[in-house]
């Protein structure tokens, strides 16, 4: 039986390279794109472009941490890749012959590094956020308003939620610190910009981002909700805020 496997890769030209859309997926199903610059002749540097490195970054994940450094040196023997510490890629050089191979190689060890927030992901976080889309699609469907999810907003700032008002309202679920500071950037840009949107973060707990950092959000975002122990006035808190907008 003949397997046609090339139709499932995309191939685009870009300045100077090329970029491939692979079959391989990010946990929120994001194809993996890999990328070809030459570098003169048959001489190639193929890299996922620090793709798989911004993920882990907007999902809390120290890229820099003993963990994912101890699985970067394995990641380099086992794949024969490079990590360019500064730029966060992976990447190799090699000839025009090897470039099928490579683009398959540097999917894989994208595919897999994107695998360390699965793993680090706790219950309570996981259950957080379903909880919260839950209560977000309660919320849009009683104040009848249309909703969607990870959506861009400014910049390269993603909403989990953005309620599609006169003034749209995003909401970003901020499991951890990191994640509260985007929203905090995400307002920022949006001030500076004059963008309408209004920006809501919700955090976990005031005790997991920390009491000096929550405090400081309720001045760089429009508002910030606790959502343990606080699930219904926060819901109750999003239809006033819709219905006034």
């Amino acid at each position: 039986m003949a397997l046609d496997l090339c139709k499932e890769l995309r191939v685009k030209a870009i300045s100077g390279g090329f970029l491939v859309e692979t079959p391989f997926k990010y946990y929120d199903h994001d194809s993996v794109v890999v990328f070809g610059r030459n570098q003169g002749g048959n001489r190639f540097r193929v890299s996922d472009n620090g793709d798989a490195a911004e993920r882990l970054s907007f999902d809390g994940v120290d890229v820099g941490s003993e963990r994912i450094g101890r699985w970067l040196a394995e990641a380099k023997a086992h794949f024969g890749i490079e990590w360019d510490a500064e730029g966060q890629e992976f990447w190799v050089e090699c000839d025009a012959s090897e470039l099928a191979s490579t683009v398959f190689r540097i999917a894989e060890a994208a595919t897999q590094l994107q695998a360390m927030t699965v793993t680090r992901e706790s219950h309570r976080e996981s259950t957080f956020k379903s909880e919260m889309l839950s209560i977000l699609r309660e919320v849009a469907r009683e104040a009848n308003v249309d909703m969607r999810f990870d959506v861009p907003v400014v910049s390269h700032f993603i909403a989990d939620a953005l309620f599609l008002t006169e003034k749209p309202l995003a909401i970003v679920l901020a499991p951890t610190k990191d994640r509260l500071m985007e929203a905090e950037l995400m307002w920022s840009t949006i001030q500076r910009t004059g963008d309408p949107t209004v920006v809501y973060a919700v955090v976990e707990s005031v005790e997991k981002v920390g009491r000096k950092e929550h405090e400081r959000a309720a001045f760089y975002t429009d508002k910030v909700l606790p959502f343990v122990g606080y699930a219904s006035e926060l819901r109750q808190s999003l239809l006033t805020s819709l219905r006034s907008h």
